[in-house]
């Protein structure tokens, strides 16, 4: 397997996953970056890179992701859909429905889900989702989903400066966890919600995601719109409606509450 040389330290362990190998770094600079490099080189569908360690990750636009050692999992997993690259924003939704099952199976109450990537516990973010993919023409070449969750951090653990409060499983349970333990449970969720879309189609990803959606019904604002939340559409934008009756399709960009 042809591994990044951007890895600052080498395979920790390779162990089985659901969906295929999980395969683990006890340092990475970047999971997203590895399991992209490992894609190009021919990596089949379903394997999982982790980090104990990701020194640079990032999430959406641009924004990095905290991962002290030990504590947080970052974890990437190669996908090849045989979707539309317009459907894949639905398979990082799907992935943070993935979450919300595997952290209410581990005794967090009431997971709920913040348009387009965050997942909420008490409105403090416990994790974030960031897919990444390769297009060619038409077809996308293959995908890579991204997951950051808060396992075992602190309150000192996150920076001051978070547009959104942080909490943890720690946080949440006042145990501790076993972070490949808590990878390859998230990966068994998301394997079950994947072969569903497979058999049954995309379809099944908005209202999967809605019924964790903490804003439905709310006004929310977005670059200076406010609207309510009504949903999202067949391709995972967020719909709102606004005063006059209008409909507005979001497709990037925060959404917060007006």
């Amino acid at each position: 397997m042809n591994i990044s040389a951007g890895v600052e330290s080498g395979l920790q362990e390779e162990q089985r996953a659901v969906t295929g190998r999980l395969v683990i770094y006890e340092e990475a600079e970047s999971t997203q970056d590895l399991a992209k490099s490992m894609a190009l080189s021919g990596e089949p569908e379903g394997t999982a890179v982790m980090a104990l360690d990701q020194t640079r990750g990032r999430g959406r636009v641009g924004r990095s992701w905290v991962t002290p050692r030990g504590k947080n999992v970052a974890l990437s997993v190669i996908l090849r859909p045989r979707l539309s690259p317009r459907d894949a924003v639905l398979l990082g939704l799907l992935a943070s429905v993935a979450v919300a099952e595997a952290i209410e199976e581990m005794g967090v109450p009431e997971a709920q889900l913040k348009w387009p990537n965050d997942v909420l516990v008490y409105d403090r973010k416990v994790a974030g989702i960031l897919s990444e993919g390769i297009v060619s023409g038409s077809r996308m070449d293959f995908l890579i989903v991204g997951i950051g969750l808060n396992v075992n951090s602190t309150e000192s653990d996150f920076p001051s400066d978070l547009r959104t409060p942080a909490t943890s499983l720690l946080m949440c349970t006042g145990r501790e966890w076993d972070l490949p333990e808590v990878a390859r449970s998230i990966l068994k969720h998301f394997a079950v919600l994947y072969d569903r879309v497979k058999s049954e189609g995309c379809g099944i990803v908005p209202p999967l995601w809605e019924r964790r959606w903490r804003d439905r019904g709310k006004q929310l604002a977005h670059e200076g719109m406010v609207g309510i939340g009504k949903g999202l559409d067949a391709d995972g934008a967020l719909v709102l409606e606004q005063s006059n009756g209008s409909v507005v399709r979001i497709n990037c960009g925060d959404v917060l509450p007006a």
